[in-house]
Parts: structure tokens; sequence; C-alpha cells
């Protein structure tokens, strides 16, 4: 991640594709005012086409039942309960968003987004015995362990992918819930084998890859229904309806974050799989409930669209001043990472126990929240390049106070558990106040007419950028020779990694200045006109 969370030994790569997905259906730490000057007509964060229904698509709302959107307009577009006294009184009292046209919106849709982004959030429970299993288990080294776990990541970054398959290939007729059932039925299988039949190293990347792969399809499915939502939804409204339900994904990871070390200290890390086997498996019951209509058009016309839209998207994304920032941005996070071997560190030198370790995950868990709400409340006008530059350099250098513990300069002055309790603090409120420039950025580089698929095409490429910086750490951790027992080298790696983080800054003149929002004049037909004229 972008300057502090790759250094936080408790900040995992599923991290940052979480962050990203929290602001690819909308910009949820805004409740007041536009995105950074920009219209909610051009941001993609309000957009209601969802991830890759587009202007190429006639109709991006599969679930009106017949009805026009006009018809549909006025009513819960095809939520059953939409209407119900229940929910009219938590609209009234202000526990849900109320629409913006005097739409309302059922506790049934509330339960279903939510519940996919809670199930993303508590699968993080296993992320410890993952850990522990490969260590104590597998015997594996630190370098190992590091690249397991950063390519189970890359389902994340073919977030794209996802959306034009189930919109091309309908299964039954239908695109929402075989797809939520086929990713329950594979996350639910994926922990059962992790917990009962791997044995080797790479049985259990393929088990942890085929887990990720579900959460991110469900993903998908989840944000096409938000932004769905919020078509014809005023910016704050859509602000409010993010808020609520990717707090079920904040909740879902704090609870992820204590539990995964609590219930270490009592239960084998086979039994944390089998555990976390059942999560996704709840949501092959959320999908029966899913209102859905059935497809009845012709496929092969969707199809062909998107063989079309899929070089539009590569014609605008040539443009410089949309690459050049997406470049800036990759190499910021794709710069080395110490990986899993801080957890060798913990463990074998200072001895933590999973239950403390799961502690810090909850300090470091809730102060990212807090570096949210401080970009929110203060930094969200402030332009680009002073928060990248300052936020990068400060959280080096706190970084760099790394190196007092691993030469145990700290002793007889500091407590270890409180210098890492602080310091994860620390770096988490600091890792997000740089993170959320990049997202907000992400929206403000995507031409009209393609700004959904652009964005997931911009967090797949950053989502990339974070596995290809753990796989620069892992390679430096074994040309170190840094393994298990010896950890001698170890203080090389993290100066290296700290270090690193700045390098890219040669390059902040990449980033747009402050009120440039060259995205949203972009367009498919300037950016050909643009080809011709050079040529």
């Amino acid at each position: 991640l972008p300057s502090t969370l790759k250094h936080s030994r408790f900040f995992r790569r599923r991290d940052w594709a979480a962050a990203s997905n929290m602001a690819s259906g909308g910009s949820w730490f805004e409740v007041e005012g536009n995105a950074g000057g920009r219209s909610a007509a051009k941001d993609p964060l309000m957009q209601p086409e969802g991830l890759w229904k587009e202007g190429a698509f006639e109709d991006p709302i599969p679930n009106l039942g017949g009805k026009s959107k006009a018809e549909a307009s006025g009513r819960d577009a095809g939520i059953p309960g939409g209407n119900d006294d229940t929910t009219a009184m938590l609209l009234e009292y202000g526990v849900f968003p109320t629409g913006g046209k005097g739409q309302q919106i059922s506790m049934v849709f509330y339960f279903i987004t939510s519940w996919i982004f809670f199930v993303q959030g508590i699968a993080g429970m296993s992320g410890l015995a993952v850990s522990y299993f490969y260590k104590d288990t597998l015997k594996v080294d630190p370098a190992t362990l590091s690249t397991v776990t950063s390519l189970t990541a890359l389902p994340w970054t073919i977030k794209p992918l996802y959306g034009f398959l189930s919109d091309g290939w309908p299964i039954m007729g239908y695109r929402r819930k075989p797809y939520i059932i086929i990713a329950g039925c594979i996350g639910s299988a994926s922990w059962f084998c992790m917990a009962v039949f791997v044995n080797d190293v790479w049985s259990g990347f393929a088990c942890m890859f085929l887990a990720s792969m579900a959460l991110s399809i469900t993903n998908v499915i989840a944000e096409g229904m938000l932004v769905e939502k919020s078509r014809g939804q005023t910016q704050e409204f859509a602000s409010h309806l993010q808020a609520f339900v990717h707090g079920a994904q904040a909740v879902g990871g704090i609870i992820a974050a204590y539990f995964g070390g609590f219930l270490l200290a009592y239960l084998a890390d086979r039994h944390m799989f089998m555990l976390c086997c059942f999560f996704p498996l709840t949501l092959v019951l959320v999908a029966l409930i899913v209102d859905e209509e059935r497809f009845d058009g012709d496929v092969t016309v969707i199809r062909a669209d998107m063989a079309g839209k899929l070089g539009e998207l590569w014609e605008a994304f040539k443009h410089p001043h949309i690459y050049k920032p997406v470049a800036f941005v990759f190499m910021l996070n794709s710069t080395p990472a110490t990986g899993a071997t801080w957890f060798y560190f913990y463990t074998n030198t200072l001895h933590f126990s999973s239950s403390f370790m799961g502690t810090i995950n909850v300090v470091g868990a809730v102060c990212s929240l807090g570096g949210v709400v401080i970009f929110g409340k203060f930094l969200a006008k402030t332009p680009f390049r002073p928060i990248l530059i300052w936020s990068t350099i400060i959280s080096t250098l706190f970084g760099m106070t790394q190196l007092i513990l691993v030469f145990r300069w700290n002793v007889g002055y500091i407590p270890d558990g409180a210098f890492c309790v602080g310091e994860s603090a620390i770096l988490s409120i600091l890792g997000w106040i740089n993170t959320m420039p990049i997202l907000v950025l992400a929206s403000r580089l995507c031409p009209i007419g393609m700004e959904a698929t652009m964005y997931a095409l911009i967090m797949s490429i950053n989502n990339l950028g974070g596995v290809v910086g753990a796989q620069f750490g892992a390679a430096l951790t074994l040309g170190l020779g840094i393994t298990e027992s010896n950890l001698d080298n170890f203080w090389i790696l993290v100066l290296i990694c700290n270090v690193s983080t700045i390098l890219p800054l040669v390059f902040i003149g990449w980033i747009p200045a402050d009120g440039e929002d060259h995205g949203a004049d972009i367009s498919v037909s300037q950016q050909s006109a643009d080809e011709k004229q050079r040529t």
C-alpha cells in the first residue's frame, strides 16, 4: 500500500483490495459537497451504472419486472418489502438513508448488500491462522509465506472480468443469484479443504486463491446492486448508502481482527479454517432472497458490445492524463514490502501470543477508520500532491522507527507491546490519509461514458502493484538470507522497504494539480482525434 500501510506489520494485501472496493461504489467519506469539486454526474463513485453497466448497454437495470425506468422510479426497483411499516419508521428516524426522490429502500436490500460486505470483512479472521499454519505446520520460510499470501490477492486485480462474465453469460436466465451461490460454495469448499486436506504449500495457495476469488465475485455483484440503487439520487444519498454497507464491512473487519487472534489461543489453525468455511456458506442463503427478474434478452448483442467496449477502454487509457497518474500510483504501491517476515520476528524474537497480536490488529483497524475520518473532515479539499508528498515522507520517517524494535534499542525504556501498539496506531492513521486521495484521484481520471469500468481497471492496477511489491519484498528476503532461524539481516530489509517508498515521489508531477479533472473531459472520440493528430 502507498507509504505506510505496506510497512505496517499487521496490514495485509487484502486490506488494500478492500480499500479500493470501499470506494468503488461510492465516496462514503464525503457526505456533503461534491468530490473535490467534481459533480456527481462525472464522478464514478456516484455513478448508478454499476461496475460493468455503462452506455454500451440498453438497460442496466435487470430487475424492473418488465417496467420502464420511469415506471420503476417511484418504487423500490423490484425489491419486495420496500414500503413496509418497519422500513418506513427506520427511514423516518434516519437509520437508513432515504432516496432523493421519495424512494424507499427495503431492509431486505440493506441486509443483502450489508451481509455480503460483512462477510468480506470477517473473512480476515483466517489471517493469523494462515500464518501460523504455514510457519509451524508446513515449516516454510518468510519469503515463501510472503509470496503465497500476496498472490492470493490476484483475483482482485481482474474485477472487471467478473462483471463482463455475469452480464454476458447468465445462468438459467439470472445474472446475480447463480454467481453468488457459486461463489459462496467455492469459498466454503476452499476453507473446508484447507482444514481437512491441505498438507503442502501450493495446495494451500490454491484453496486461498479460490476463496479470495469467491469474495471478489460477490463484491462485484454487491457493488452493481448498490450503484444501481443510487441511480437518479443525490450524492448525499449515495454517500450515506455506501457508508451504511461499508460500515458493515468495517464491523466485520474489527471482529475478525480480534477473534482471529483470540480464538487461536483455544483452537488449532485447522479448526479456524473450518470455522471460516461457514461465513461464505451464508452467502448461498442470502442469494435465495435476492430479487431478480429472469433475463430473456439476446446475450449475443451484449457480448458484441463488450468487445467494442474493451477497445474504447484501451483507447481512453492511452491518454497521458490517465496513464501517467495510474503509473505513479502503481509505482507507489509496488515498492518492496517487508511482508510476513514481521510475523516470524514477533513470534520467534518477541514471543508475542496470538491473542496479543489480535489486540494490535483491533487497534490498527479502529485507527484506520480514524484516518479516513480525518481525511474526510479536514483534507478532502486539499490538493493531492501535498497530501501524497507529506504523508509519504512522514510515514517513512515513522517506519524507520521500526529499526528501534529490530535492534532492541527500546528494551528498558518502552515495552515491546506498547511500542507495537502505538506504532500500529500511528501507521494506520497515516496510511489511510495517504490512501484516500488515491481513491478520489482514481475517480477523477475516468472519462465520461466509461466511468465505472475505467475505475475498476485503475483499482485493479493498484491491486496488482501491491502484489508486485510483495514479490519484490519476498525476493529481497530470500536474497538477504532471512529465514525463520536467521533474522540477522532483517534490519536491512526494513531499511530498504522504508527508503524505497519515497522514490516514486520523483514522478509526483504526473499527479494532476488541484482542480484539474482531465478524465471528465476525455472521451473516446477525442482520444481517437488526438491519435490521428499525432500521426
